[in-house]
């Protein structure tokens, strides 16, 4: 195992917002969701499900669920009202141009344990992928936006009840002409500590 290259995917990989009109081919998603599902796991069963939107129809009635429980959960009540048309027209159009997006769920426990652990191998699928996508020059933006917790838009998009979206992940080729964002972050001094360190400090804080 060359562990330099996976390191190097790891502090290499970026969000990427702007989309291409390159297309990807289904073939390339199975593989890389293939190998995102080697993604540690603590049941008995893979906890990962996907549904693919991919095709024009599929895109068509994903945006207007996308737009439905935006409008449902009033979420441009935020905008400036001048700017509410203007800003309806770029989220729509963004998501329309976004050329394949995966909607990944993980099952709802009961446990809080189980739950937890469901949410954990889910979330490492998720970034599993993102690294895969992007050892391939594709880019992933991983979305967590408010239409994932409406009851209505999961339904809409044939996400069962006893499942909960942990992303939407927007797929596009990373262009070459793109700019792509920098990455900081903190210092690994400034959020480890011993735990003998740790303690010590919470007993002279009492």
């Amino acid at each position: 195992m060359n562990i330099d290259s996976v390191e190097q995917i790891i502090r290499a990989r970026r969000t990427i917002r702007t989309v291409s009109d390159q297309t990807i081919s289904l073939e390339v998603i199975d593989e890389l969701l293939t190998s995102s599902s080697y993604a540690p796991y603590h049941s008995k069963e893979e906890p990962w499900e996907v549904i693919i939107v991919a095709n024009p129809c599929d895109r068509q009635l994903f945006v207007e669920k996308i737009m439905d429980s935006y409008d449902r959960l009033d979420t441009w009540a935020n905008y400036d009202p001048q700017n509410v048309t203007k800003a309806k027209k770029r989220t729509r159009e963004y998501f329309l141009d976004v050329p394949l997006t995966l909607i990944v769920t993980a099952p709802i426990c009961e446990s809080e344990k189980l739950n937890l652990e469901a949410i954990g191998a889910v979330s490492a699928f998720i970034q599993n992928f993102q690294l895969a996508a992007w050892s391939r020059d594709i880019g992933v933006t991983w979305r967590t936006i408010p239409v994932i917790f409406d009851e209505v838009f999961k339904q809409a998009v044939g996400v069962e009840t006893n499942r909960q979206i942990i992303g939407l992940l927007d797929i596009s080729v990373v262009d070459a002409t793109m700019k792509l964002p920098t990455s900081r972050r903190k210092p690994v001094e400034q959020w480890t500590t011993h735990l003998s360190d740790k303690l010590t400090d919470i007993k002279g804080s009492n």
